[in-house]
């Protein structure tokens, strides 16, 4: 305010030109101020069509509940942008700016005045349907679904095979859940063995209810392809596509919440294609724990994870999930020489709202950063979003009832070396926390068995073999039908060279299911290895036949080949392989050796790159030994 006692008229007069101007400055109108601000923040889910429970599109919309816009837009809790401010910039931030919201505001506090509409800018389209506009491809169930109106959480996978004559490219994909409520959250794994389609044979309705065991079904390279309430769909640069084969199954991972009233549900997923194959795989991080046990009445309840990355690498994404309890969630990294980044950080945690934040600029780590992830639980009765009450204690697990924790970064290695010295590093950090968290959950639930399956696979992967081998022959005990667990009981025997309980079990394996490829194809190599070649090369052929995409038949195929003189044919089997999975390092490397022995040096060299950096760590091995020996030929 002016001071008319201080100062003299002259200085009066001058200074009261700005406050006569502020006093008398027209009100906002919604057609020239406020409708832009609603349409570009507010429209996209709250139209005709769209995720919002109503409509704020037209004058009548907003001014019907101009205070309770006020409301949710002066508190920030609309429109929904959890990460906080100023921690890291991302892409399409939904957050609006003070000024916007100082205009809202002010144009409540004014009466809502509608405003001439010579002033309204034109109305935007939005996309009729899907939000990215026209899928390539739309996957959808064959029936309905029936979710019953009451009872615990429903966990469903249902199988959606992909009609492709040839490779594609998927640069991004949307995922419409049907009913709104009714879906907890949904993953997508690809399945190219044929698993999926046959277990679903094997129960009534559409889908079967227990999930993929590890090993059955996997994410797309670098890429964790899962829906959230919240989760916008967004199209990746053509680079960083990935790749769908022929022959090969979506399935569809779906936990349900009954809504009180019986629902019929048929979920559809678009995908959206790059004609150019992707450049770059990125690789995904994963920081969190499974072994969390949350106690009644805990009101901070904190968990912690970290990584050491042995190379560079760019951030491309962050994602994180958790449940109710959550509270607040944070991720950042520690450079070499002691400076701080911040990733990501949640202050008020909802599980209603989650996405994958993708950076403005990747954020560049040198190798020797450590990631670090923590998260925070209300497990209180002052926790609001607490679905106990009173409180009870709470341990790790998909459903609702349950928590989880996990933080994952989306990461580019510079090259494919690097990438697979990364995935190496990783993985094994991942099994041992997989197992810790495995373990804790068989004390909660003893009788889960598909978390035994999943444990005993873990062990076998991370290479305790004695563990392993008990492991599955205590699931065997229990369900004597499991493909999976006869094959993989084999396979720790075979690794263990206890060759003929090996033979039983991946014999038991195909007297369950004839078409059973890896069964056949390990089958082929203990025949082989004991001089029965014929029978071996007839296995591995059935099991082609069975699958067509299985690299490791054709690797084990070429190599009987090679040793019966017949390289033509090998080499025709290795370049199959080679077509179907370039990153298999074990063909590589046997392709170049074969075009090394022809005399044709810049192929063999080549084939042996592409070994040296896949993540096959003998053949990288043996592949770059091969390179330094063949340098040191051209150089004497």
């Amino acid at each position: 305010m002016w001071s008319f006692a201080r100062i003299g008229r002259t200085a009066v007069l001058f200074g009261l030109l700005p406050t006569q101007c502020a006093g008398t400055e027209a009100p906002p109108t919604f057609n020239r101020d406020v409708s832009p601000i609603i349409w570009r923040r507010c429209a996209e889910c709250h139209r005709q069509g769209g995720a919002g429970p109503f409509a704020l599109v037209t004058y009548n919309d907003v001014a019907k509940r101009a205070a309770f816009v006020g409301e949710v837009v002066k508190s920030r809790y609309m429109p929904p942008w959890p990460p906080g401010a100023g921690v890291a910039k991302f892409k399409r931030d939904r957050r609006m700016a003070e000024r916007e919201i100082a205009t809202l505001l002010r144009w409540i506090e004014a009466g809502q005045p509608e405003g001439s509409p010579d002033t309204r800018p034109d109305l935007p389209t939005w996309p009729d349907g899907w939000t990215m506009g026209a899928p390539d491809l739309v996957l959808e169930m064959d029936e309905e679904f029936a979710v019953p109106a009451e009872g615990t959480d429903v966990f469903r996978n249902f199988v959606l095979p992909v009609p492709v004559g040839q490779p594609r490219f998927v640069r991004g994909f949307e995922f419409r859940p049907g009913v709104p409520g009714l879906v907890h959250h949904a993953r997508m794994l690809l399945d190219t063995t044929g698993v999926a389609r046959k277990r679903d044979e094997l129960e009534p309705g559409p889908g079967f209810s227990e999930g993929m065991a590890l090993g059955e079904a996997f994410d797309p390279d670098g890429h964790w392809i899962g829906w959230t309430p919240g989760k916008r769909p967004a199209l990746l640069d053509p680079d960083l596509a990935w790749r769908i084969e022929p022959s090969s199954d979506l399935v569809l991972e779906m936990h349900m919440l009954p809504t009180g009233k019986p629902e019929a549900i048929r979920p559809s997923l678009g995908l959206y294609f790059s004609d150019q194959e992707p450049k770059r795989t990125p690789f995904m991080l994963r920081l969190g724990r499974n072994d969390i046990d949350i106690p009644a009445g805990s009101s901070n309840y904190v968990i912690e994870d970290s990584y050491e990355t042995p190379v560079d690498i760019d951030v491309l994404s962050v994602y994180a999930h958790a449940h109710y309890l959550g509270r607040t969630v944070e991720g950042w990294a520690i450079r070499p020489n002691g400076t701080k980044q911040d990733l990501l950080r949640i202050d008020d945690w909802s599980f209603d709202w989650q996405d994958e934040y993708r950076y403005r600029e990747p954020v560049k780590l040198p190798s020797g950063t450590r990631l670090f992830m923590r998260f925070s639980y209300d497990n209180s009765s002052k926790n609001a979003r607490n679905p106990n009450s009173p409180p009870r204690r709470i341990t790790y697990g998909w459903r609702t009832e349950e928590e989880m924790g996990d933080l994952w970064f989306q990461v580019l290695a510079r090259n494919e070396s690097d990438r697979s010295l990364l995935a190496r590093d990783f993985l094994h950090k991942e099994h041992i926390s997989q197992i810790v968290g495995l373990t804790k959950q068989l004390e909660v639930n003893p009788r889960d068995l598909s978390r035994q399956k999943d444990l005993a696979y873990l062990n076998l992967q991370s290479g305790r073999l004695s563990d392993a081998v008990r492991a599955f022959e205590r699931v065997i005990e229990k369900d004597p039908s499991s493909v999976f667990s006869w094959h993989n009981l084999g396979l720790a025997l075979n690794l263990q060279d206890e060759l003929n309980g090996a033979r039983v079990a991946y014999q038991a394996a195909l007297d369950l299911d004839k078409d059973h490829a890896p069964s056949m194809s390990n089958l082929a190599v203990l025949f082989a290895n004991e001089g029965q070649v014929g029978e071996a090369e007839a296995l591995l052929r059935r099991a082609i036949q069975a699958q067509p995409e299985y690299v490791e038949a054709y690797g084990n195929l070429g190599a009987i080949l090679v040793s019966q003189g017949r390289i033509e044919e090998a080499l025709e089997t290795y370049r199959r392989a080679v077509s179907i999975d370039s990153s298999y390092g074990p063909v590589q490397y046997n392709l170049a050796g074969l075009y090394r022995q022809a005399g044709r040096i810049d192929a063999a060299r080549e084939h042996y790159r592409a070994a040296a950096e896949s993540a096959y760590e003998r053949a990288a091995e043996l592949a770059r030994r091969a390179l330094e020996r063949m340098h040191a030929e051209t150089t004497r």
